[in-house]
């Protein structure tokens, strides 16, 4: 049946064929149901023909055995069989028991055997008749003229033609006026499918082409049927996706505060610039600025002085970079995040990256010349004082400057070192300019070798281990789930996170052994937890590097069948921006761990750009809202209605939400309100060892947790993580 459904190209097809079968089954049982019935007229036929033969007879037969004329009787019969209709004609004649038969060789002399029939017939004074398959006998009495007395009987014998002669004559003519009508029926349903199918086909297409991207497809929903109800409703849906989409991400890529690109615009935009600038040899300045002197407005006169503050610097930084609101504008579309630049077009933009930092992106021909124009006038746009609310406030502006691709070819690497030579211009007292190849960076290099160098060591002395951080139910604050986080104990720096050598491990290619051993580390733990009667769901992060090895999935089951920690309460965690720069290559990646039972979660979601169609199609379980949205609950609305719109979709895919970087009790509130399931941060508890995490666990359960009921407000608990 599968094979069958697989071969059958469409709804047309299957109608023609539907209309098709159904009138061959009518066609064939009508065959049946005519050839029955033909039949029995047939036979009906042949038992009339012999009683209009056996009737001719008797009455034929009066004056002759009246007179006693037998021989000329004889002669009749002789006649009547040799017409070939009949086989037998016979007259009985009781008085003298003389048989007349029409058969020329037997004399009405000779010895005949009597049938039975006849002397029925003589005896009963009625018709008697016998059919078999190969004839039908018929005897009739021969009565005198006042048809009172019985003078004899006359019996006739009719042939029967073969029954699988009648029935393949019936079949072959039933059966040609059936393929006839078959002939007439095939191009009126193929026409009748056609229109009654292209609404459908044409709503398929619509669908196809709103999966691929294309919301403004057009549906059939000038229609009054069905199909154009189901056009209406699908297009309001659809209408709805597209306001929702356009609404997270016109608050992904918008600052709140100043209206200026934020910093995931602006590194998007950077990345689509610096792949035109690789073929056109074109070089790109950005400018990492960060206003002096910024942080005694917000503490002598609010945030709201502060915002105004900020609101009015991006729009001066904006005038002196020539950058026009409707210029940034082109370079951001709804849902479709920032589009690709023409040759030609203007590509500087102003950002706002957070707090009291901007960041300024613009092509130069002679870089100390082009950029330092250009930071003179920024300069001077924040001497001139504000007047916010009555008052003048005035700042200043550090700036750092790192040139694509001469100081690197990358945007982490790019903001990071533009980052430096900022703080380097902080150091010269502020209010300047400085250059990140201007800045000592030979300092950095020394130590970025060295953090690769003890990293190398560390690998191979087991000074990697994995620190625990829980993931609570919103609602009844139980422990649902635990994040495995790395940690490196140097025997010199002491406990070093991630931030501080995982870009020294990705760039030199050990975040594969790193990667395995952490994952390795966390599922023998998993286990020990499980053997102890208190297993939990376990989730690892999985970097860029490792999926792109052929052998990751055979090592990632490997280590789970050597640890025996359960495949299905393992969760492994990719990043948006990894998910969707290969969506269909991550497809393929995963699929064999997806069947073992693994489950894949998206880490960071919001920071990156999704597409609707990739992701309906691949086969995550989770949305980790990235903890920017979850900081801005309970100050900025804009926040709110990202988290709100995210559970939203998520809901609609039937997806998981985890909500990450949850701190105060506000932000736990807020979310257990609109509707998320769980959470992660240091408000519950901060990553922490096996050993602090079961002391942690045993208190949390018995304090936080409480059956039965909804904590509404979350129990002050004593945190095991300072004894660590």
């Amino acid at each position: 049946m599968r094979a069958v459904r697989g071969w059958v190209p469409g709804l047309r097809f299957r109608f023609v064929l539907l209309v098709s079968v159904l009138f061959l089954t009518l066609t064939a049982v009508m065959i049946v149901v005519a050839s029955y019935l033909d039949l029995r007229d047939e036979e009906n036929r042949i038992i009339e023909h012999a009683r209009s033969v056996g009737a001719t007879m008797s009455r034929l037969a009066v004056p002759h055995l009246n007179n006693h004329h037998y021989l000329i009787l004889e002669q009749e019969l002789e006649s009547i069989a040799g017409s070939g209709i009949v086989d037998l004609a016979q007259v009985y004649d009781p008085n003298r028991d003389i048989i007349v038969d029409s058969d020329p060789l037997i004399s009405y002399f000779d010895d005949i055997q009597l049938d039975p029939l006849i002397l029925a017939a003589v005896a009963s004074g009625s018709e008697k008749s016998r059919i078999t398959q190969l004839e039908v006998t018929m005897a009739f009495p021969v009565r005198a003229g006042d048809a009172t007395d019985v003078l004899g009987a006359a019996l006739v014998s009719v042939p029967r033609p073969a029954a699988v002669g009648v029935v393949w004559a019936i079949w072959q003519r039933n059966a040609t006026i059936a393929l006839v009508l078959l002939g007439f029926c095939i191009p009126i349903a193929l026409h009748a499918g056609s229109s009654f199918l292209r609404p459908i086909k044409s709503l398929t297409q619509t669908a196809h082409s709103v999966s691929a991207g294309n919301f403004d497809a057009p549906f059939p929903v000038d229609r009054k049927d069905e199909i154009g109800v189901l056009a209406r409703a699908y297009r309001d849906m659809v209408a709805r996706i597209r306001e929702n989409l356009e609404q997270i991400h016109r608050l992904a890529f918008t600052d709140s505060v100043t209206g200026l690109p934020n910093r995931e615009h602006f590194r998007q935009h950077f990345l689509k610039q610096a792949d035109l600038s690789a073929d056109k040899d074109r070089k790109l300045a950005v400018l990492f600025i960060d206003l002096d002197r910024f942080k005694r407005v917000n503490d002598s006169y609010g945030h709201e002085y502060g915002d105004t503050l900020l609101k009015e610097i991006g729009e001066r930084f904006e005038d002196a970079a020539g950058v026009s609101r409707l210029d940034q504008a082109t370079t951001y579309s709804g849902y479709g995040g920032v589009e690709d630049f023409v040759g030609g077009a203007d590509i500087s933009t102003v950002a706002r990256l957070g707090g009291d930092e901007y960041a300024i992106l613009f092509a130069v021909d002679d870089v100390r010349r082009d950029v330092a124009a250009v930071a003179e006038r920024l300069v001077k746009s924040v001497e001139r004082p504000c007047e916010v609310n009555g008052l003048a406030l005035t700042v200043g502006a550090s700036i750092g400057v790192a040139v694509f691709p001469s100081d690197g070819m990358d945007y982490t690497a790019i903001l990071k070192n533009a980052d430096i030579a900022m703080y380097a211009a902080k150091r010269a007292g502020g209010n300047s300019l400085r250059f990140y190849q201007d800045v000592e960076s030979s300092i950095q290099v020394r130590d970025r070798l060295l953090v690769e160098t003890d990293l190398r060591r560390a690998l191979l002395q087991d000074e990697i281990t994995v620190y625990y951080q829980p993931k609570i139910d919103c609602c009844t604050t139980g422990i649902v789930g635990v994040e495995a986080l790395a940690r490196w104990k140097h025997p010199t720096n002491g406990l070093l996170t991630p931030a501080d050598f995982i870009d020294v491990a990705e760039e030199t290619g050990l975040i594969l052994p790193l990667g395995e051993t952490v994952l390795r580390l966390a599922c023998q733990q998993g286990r020990i937890w499980f053997d102890e009667g208190c297993g939990i769901p376990l989730a690892v992060n999985v970097s860029v590097r490792e999926l792109e090895q052929p052998n990751f999935t055979a090592r990632v089951l490997k280590v789970i069948e050597e640890t025996g920690f359960p495949a299905d309460q393992l969760e492994l965690e990719v990043t948006e921006t990894v998910a969707m720069a290969d969506p269909e290559g991550l497809q393929n990646t995963i699929h064999p761990l997806r069947e073992a039972g693994v489950r894949f979660a998206i880490d960071d979601f919001g920071t990156g750009y999704s597409s609707l169609a990739y992701l309906q199609r691949l086969p995550f379980d989770t949305f980790k809202i990235d903890r920017s949205f979850i900081s801005g609950l309970g100050v900025e609305d804009s926040n709110r209605l990202i988290v709100q719109t995210i559970l939203a979709m998520a809901q609609s895919l039937n997806f998981d939400v985890v909500a990450e970087g949850v701190e105060t009790l506000e932000q736990h509130s807020i979310l257990r309100e609109i509707g998320c399931a769980t959470a992660q941060g240091y408000l519950f508890g901060a990553p922490m060892a096996a050993d602090m995490f079961a002391i942690w666990r045993a208190g949390f359960s018995c304090t936080f947790c409480m059956p039965g009921s909804c904590v509404t407000e979350p129990v002050e608990i004593a945190n095991p993580i300072s004894a660590a």
